[in-house]
């Protein structure tokens, strides 16, 4: 029986939605993001922060992990359009600096106690902040008039935030051969999968689809490739070692090589062929070029290039691309003024102007040998890895890899991990968790002071429970009156001589400076508040809600005011909380007594009297809390150029500090990096001997 005969077909474990027949509206909106616009000067490689446009941006890589999941999908007969647009937003959650942001802010929300920082659960709140979903089906034609259409899309829309949110790529093998946990609806398993994320540190989630369970797979096969190339163009990595070659040997090789020595080798050889694959094109290249002087020419440059830059080959692939251009434009500029003459026609112009196309495109080529070779055998990584996961997947009607695959593809994650403490630089490793954790109590207090959490929280999701007549006046103000008089107000909430402005603040001159810098970051993080909030009024109006239900029962509880039904229902029947209950109450019956006598003559206006200061004090808490959460999700939504720009201008962190290079990790550091994040395979899984 061939391969052919023994294939299961998957494809019964298929996701039909009904987003299926609008997917192109979907991906339109999600294109449309602020997210995705943010994401293309978002890089994925830890560096120096004005690197960000030179290697893999996290859109790319969204883009890459998207196109990889599809086909996946489609080759196995599952829903491709489906996960096909999830994976376009599932980063949509990372901060600036990459995965050393997500520990600094889940640092910070430990230390002020708001919600752990994991990108995958953020991912989350940012589409459903920038109202993805609605901006879609609101494309629809005539949407206006199929109220049952928009609620199926809106119900089905749960799948793609539970691939969001369970997509993490650092994930061991038990995490991909592991099934989903069980819930009563797609809603629920998101919304309790983002509760564990943000309460309790966890992110290791199961999706609820066979589609969401690929994204794990593509997720790491997409940055695997990219990574590589990343550290080789930055200077990082120079070349493989023998631990990264017996990988390659192994994973590249027909047959299976025994030895370590073999599979160096056998990798050795494989770079050699591609390089000789590549030095033939360029031979190609040149014989279609009828001009032989253009070929001479284009020699000539990168001869020059060679030696007028002192350590050419020494330099970052992004050092050399950027001398090479230079040199490359000097030298044209020279063939130009010599090959123009007056009286030449435009035509024979056009035709010099094309030789030194060819002359700049040769040169290019030439000179990109070496990346273009890296990039030829992550390619082959990339295909070998796909190709297996489909072939295994086909073959036992479940999704995963051989067993000797499985074990490669988390060699490949361990050989990664073993470069990424390399890529940080001094000042990341040093003074940046300081200097955010400044920046965000900043912007935190800014929000506060500014009535921006009063405006958003209090107007649009509790406004019912104020009872502060000084905050309800001000929603009516700021409601009602003009803008001007609106705008008077707020400078009494704390911010001063600040509008709203398409154009950059400037002080007098036009020279920016520290109190310039810090009004303009205030005052794009209120308006953010107030344009994208929604997540947050939705997660804390049930907040507030329950704070004023939670101390009012305490406080006739402890007056003796509560009903024995309702008395029951606070039970919690775990006898530590039920304690603490307890004691609080004791406390406060003494309180009472203290200020009102004897309980029996407690009247319900003095117990409402006694716990409207209780519940003020609680609310001032929350509110203090979304304020600190509101500043660390607008911070971690920058670019890291934008980022660092702030830091630098509100004077948080030395641009010095940050321009000093990249610098190697001691051996220590790198233990104890690769302890934290070990991913290998369980000893009792491995199977080195077993064929492919």
């Amino acid at each position: 029986m061939d391969d052919l005969e023994k294939q299961i077909d998957i494809s019964e474990q298929k996701t039909n939605l009904e987003w299926d027949n609008y997917i192109n509206f979907l991906i339109e909106a999600i294109d449309e993001s602020n997210f995705m616009k943010r994401a293309e000067y978002k890089p994925m490689q830890t560096t120096k922060h004005d690197l960000e446009s030179h290697i893999t941006s996290r859109a790319t890589h969204s883009r890459a992990a998207a196109d990889i999941a599809k086909r996946i999908a489609e080759a196995l007969n599952l829903n491709y359009n489906y996960i096909y647009a999830a994976m376009l937003m599932h980063d949509a959650g990372h901060p600036f600096s990459a995965h050393d942001g997500e520990e600094i802010f889940t640092g910070i929300g430990e230390l002020h106690n708001v919600d752990y920082y994991h990108h995958n659960a953020k991912g989350v709140e940012v589409i459903i902040s920038e109202d993805i979903c609605g901006k879609a089906i609101n494309k629809i034609p005539n949407i206006k008039n199929k109220p049952e259409l928009r609620k199926k899309l809106e119900d089905e829309f749960y799948y793609f935030l539970d691939v969001v949110i369970s997509h993490d790529g650092e994930a061991g093998a038990k995490e991909l051969g592991a099934k989903p946990q069980e819930y009563p609806d797609i809603k629920t398993a998101v919304y309790e999968k983002l509760r564990l994320s943000n309460s309790q540190n966890n992110y290791k989630f199961i999706a609820q689809t066979i589609e969401g369970r690929i994204a794990k797979y593509a997720d790491v096969i997409a940055y695997l490739s990219t990574d590589i190339q990343d550290r080789f163009r930055l200077g990082i990595q120079k070349d493989f070692d023998e631990d990264y070659l017996e990988f390659i040997g192994e994973i590249l090789a027909d047959d299976f090589a025994k030895t370590r020595e073999e599979k160096v080798e056998i990798a050795k050889n494989i770079i050699d062929e591609i390089k000789e694959e590549k030095l033939m094109q360029l031979v190609d290249d040149a014989k279609e070029i009828e001009n032989k002087e253009t070929i001479s020419h284009a020699n000539e440059i990168i001869k020059r290039i060679y030696d007028t830059t002192e350590n050419y080959e020494e330099m970052p692939y992004i050092e050399q691309a950027n001398v090479a251009e230079q040199i490359i434009s000097e030298y044209l500029k020279e063939y130009k003024k010599v090959k123009f003459s007056e009286g030449m026609t435009d035509e024979e112009k056009k035709f010099i102007n094309a030789d030194m196309e060819k002359m700049r495109e040769f040169v290019r080529k030439k000179l990109r040998m070496r990346t273009s070779v890296i990039e030829a055998i992550t390619s082959r990584i990339r295909e070998t890895l796909i190709n297996d996961l489909l072939k295994e997947s086909r073959s036992n009607g479940e999704l995963g890899f051989s067993k000797s695959m499985q074990n490669l593809f988390f060699r490949a994650k361990e050989l990664n991990y073993k470069f990424v403490p390399d890529t940080k630089w001094n000042y990341q490793k040093e003074g940046l968790p300081q200097a955010t954790h400044e920046l965000v109590q900043m912007v935190a207090l800014s929000l506060k002071q500014s009535g921006a959490i009063e405006n958003k929280f209090y107007d649009q999701a509790i406004r019912k429970h104020v009872k502060n007549p000084e905050a309800l006046e001000y929603l009516k103000t700021d409601g009602y009156t003009e803008p001007e008089e609106r705008e008077i107000y707020k400078s009494l909430k704390g911010i001063r001589n600040i509008k709203r402005s398409n154009t950059k603040f400037t002080a007098e001159g036009g020279t920016r400076n520290k109190i310039v810098a810090e009004a303009e970051l205030v005052n794009s993080t209120y308006h953010y508040v107030l344009d994208e909030g929604r997540m947050f009024a939705i997660m804390y109006e049930n907040t507030f809600e329950s704070i004023e239900n939670q101390i009012m029962a305490k406080v006739r509880n402890a007056a003796g005011k509560l009903p024995e039904a309702e008395e029951k229902k606070r039970k919690t029947d775990i006898g530590f909380f039920d304690q603490k209950i307890k004691e609080q109450e004791d406390k406060l019956r003494k309180e009472l007594i203290s200020k009102y006598g004897e309980l029996e003559q407690i009247t319900d206006d003095q117990i409402e009297e006694f716990a409207r200061p209780m519940i003020k004090n609680e609310r001032d808490n929350i509110e203090n809390k979304m304020a600190m959460q509101m500043a660390i999700n607008y911070l971690a939504g920058m670019t890291d150029k934008a980022m660092f720009t702030h830091l630098i201008e509100i004077g948080l962190i030395d641009k010095e500090d940050i321009d000093n290079g990249v610098r190697g990790s001691t051996e220590e550091e790198k233990r104890i990096f690769s302890e934290r994040y070990d991913m290998s395979v369980p000893e009792e899984q491995k199977n080195p001997e077993e064929e492919r």
